[in-house]
C-alpha cells in the first residue's frame, strides 16, 4: 500500500482531492520519481532542481522546504529495501477556464515498494506511431500530461513489447515512453540531443558525466532509426531501472555488447552518492 504525504501528514491509501484541482482536471503540474535505497533518495538534489526549473517555467510556485519536508517524512519510513518516491506539484484549485489563476499549488508525495529485480532487465521495443515534438513543453518538462507516452506504452504492451520507441515529428530517435535512449558504438556513446524532443533525464546526466572516465567519447545529436540496428548496444536509462539493455526492436534482435562496464560505473556512482549499491537488497 502507498504511503502519501499531503497537507503536512502521512496517510496510508487514498486521500481526498478537490474536484477543481487543475492537476486532476488538466494535467497542469509536474512530477519527479526517485529511487530510494535504504532511506536515501538517489540524486535527490538533481530531481528537485529539475522540478523547480520546470515549475518556474510554468509559473507554478515551488516551495523547496515543503518538498524536502515531504521527502524526509517518507524516507523515514523507507529505511530498508528499495522504494519509488514520487513528488507531484500542481497549480492547485481554480475556477473553470485554462488561463485563470489558481489559489495555491498542491504538493504531495507518495512512497511505494520497488522490486530491485526490475533493474537492468532487458527490453524489447516497438516503434510507436505517436511522434514527439521538440516545440512541446510536454516533451521537455516532466509534466502530468503523459497521454502520448501512455498511448505508446499501451500499444507496445498490446503487441508483446516491453516499451515503445518514440520518434520525433521528423522521424529521428527521441526516447522510449519512460526512458532516455543511448547507443554504444565502439568507444562512442551516442544519445539524442536536447533538441530531439527529449526529457533530460537525471540518469542520462549522470551517465554523460561518467563517460570520460570510462574512456567513452560522447555524441549528443540527431539519431536515425537505422543506426540502432548497427550499434554494438542500445540501452535505456531511467531513475528507477537505471539501465535496460534493448535486446530487440520491432521483432528483430539487437546485440548488447560492452554494457557491464557502464552498469558497474552507474552502480558505483550510486554507492558513492548514497553509501549503498542499488543491486544489493
Amino acid at each position: 500500500m502507498s504511503l502519501v504525504f499531503h497537507n503536512g501528514r502521512i496517510s496510508e491509501g487514498p486521500i481526498a482531492v478537490d474536484p477543481r484541482e487543475r492537476g486532476l482536471l488538466l494535467g497542469d503540474g509536474l512530477f519527479e520519481t526517485m529511487l530510494a535505497v535504504r532511506g536515501e533518495a538517489l540524486w535527490r538534489h538533481m530531481h528537485l532542481a529539475r522540478m523547480e526549473g520546470g515549475a518556474n517555467e510554468l509559473g507554478i510556485a515551488f516551495d523547496r522546504p515543503a518538498a524536502d519536508q515531504a521527502i524526509d517524512a517518507l524516507l523515514a519510513r523507507a529505511r530498508t529495501g528499495h522504494h519509488a518516491l514520487r513528488l507531484t506539484i500542481t497549480r492547485g484549485v481554480a475556477e473553470r477556464g485554462l488561463a485563470g489563476p489558481a489559489r495555491a499549488p498542491m504538493l504531495l508525495a507518495t512512497l511505494d515498494r520497488f522490486a530491485a529485480d526490475q533493474m537492468f532487465q532487458p527490453a524489447w521495443l516497438l516503434t510507436s506511431a505517436i511522434r514527439r515534438s521538440s516545440a512541446s513543453l510536454a516533451s521537455r518538462l516532466k509534466t502530468l500530461s503523459y497521454i502520448d507516452n501512455i498511448a505508446a506504452a499501451r500499444e507496445a504492451a498490446s503487441r508483446g513489447a516491453d516499451d515503445a520507441l518514440m520518434l520525433t515529428t521528423t522521424g529521428q530517435v527521441s526516447c522510449s515512453s519512460v526512458a532516455n535512449i543511448f547507443l554504444l558504438k565502439g568507444k562512442k556513446l551516442v544519445t539524442p540531443s536536447r533538441d530531439q524532443a527529449i526529457l533530460t533525464g537525471v540518469m542520462r546526466q549522470i551517465l554523460l558525466s561518467l563517460a570520460p572516465r570510462l574512456g567513452l567519447s560522447v555524441e549528443e545529436r540527431a539519431v536515425t532509426r537505422a543506426e540502432l540496428n548497427r550499434a554494438d548496444a542500445v540501452f535505456l536509462t531511467s531513475s528507477l531501472r537505471f539501465l535496460r539493455p534493448v535486446t530487440g526492436l520491432d521483432g528483430q534482435p539487437l546485440p548488447s555488447r560492452g554494457l557491464p562496464l557502464i552498469i558497474e560505473a552507474l552502480c558505483e556512482a550510486a554507492r558513492q552518492h548514497s553509501g549503498h549499491d542499488p543491486r544489493l537488497i
